[in-house]
């Protein structure tokens, strides 16, 4: 991704680069973390400019079908051309009774795959993990239902890269040039202690939070030791 990263401009940016890949590096060795819940969805690039925007998969193709989202975020962007990172997921639009029914657990089943999908917290530790990878992928590559794009990184703005600018600044200059509406969200971080804010992202629904160095830069397709991936416990 060399190449990529030597993009002159937004729109080629979009054509080439593809969302910045998460390192092997644990959590807890991530310095001065920006800690946020991962979204359930597809992970895209957003590009908008001269009154039109463009959403490109991790494959490079463009997605189709969510005019609606297209729409809002070209009334959202207050700059000429800006280039996101964000995912497409019905999280947002779902209402607190969907997100309450989510984790219920149901009567158990006949097989040990059916007991462990329902029930969740029993059986072998190994098979819960594979169901709940399962069950996040199937969510990635074909989300249920209406979507919203929630932003959560700034690529490009206006005629300049701002991959070499630290994360906790991209993060601020997204919000101001961002305006939130209902298919158009900024996704939240926070940074720790983070305990307070684990129980209420678990009581939503999330299963897992991303943590990201405040100073990390963009790496365009390529793996950035400084962002991770960790589990939020049960408790």
């Amino acid at each position: 991704m060399i190449g990529a990263m030597l993009a002159t401009d937004a729109r080629a940016a979009a054509s080439t680069w593809r969302p910045q890949e998460f390192g092997a590096k644990r959590a807890a060795d991530i310095k001065d973390p920006l800690v946020e819940p991962l979204w359930n969805g597809l992970r895209v690039l957003a590009f908008v400019a001269a009154g039109d925007a463009r959403l490109i998969d991790v494959y490079g193709d463009e997605v189709d079908g969510h005019d609606d989202v297209a729409s809002e975020l070209v009334t959202a962007s207050s700059a000429a051309t800006l280039l996101i990172e964000g995912v497409l997921t019905p999280e947002p639009l779902r209402p607190a009774s969907d997100v309450a029914t989510r984790e219920r657990v149901g009567p158990p089943g006949t097989s040990k795959t059916v007991t462990t999908m329902v029930v969740g917290d029993r059986g072998d530790r190994k098979d819960r993990l594979t169901v709940r990878a399962d069950e996040a992928k199937r969510r990635s590559e074909n989300p249920v239902g209406p979507v919203a794009l929630v932003a959560v990184d700034l690529l490009w703005l206006d005629d300049q890269s701002l991959c070499d600018v630290p994360l906790l600044e991209r993060r601020r200059v997204l919000e101001s040039v961002l305006t939130e509406s209902e298919l158009v969200r900024i996704g939240i971080f926070v940074k720790p202690p983070i305990d307070t804010w684990l129980g209420a992202w678990r009581s939503f629904g999330f299963n897992r939070v991303t943590f990201k160095g405040a100073n990390s830069r963009y790496l365009p397709g390529r793996s950035n030791a400084d962002w991770g991936v960790a589990d939020i416990p049960r408790r």
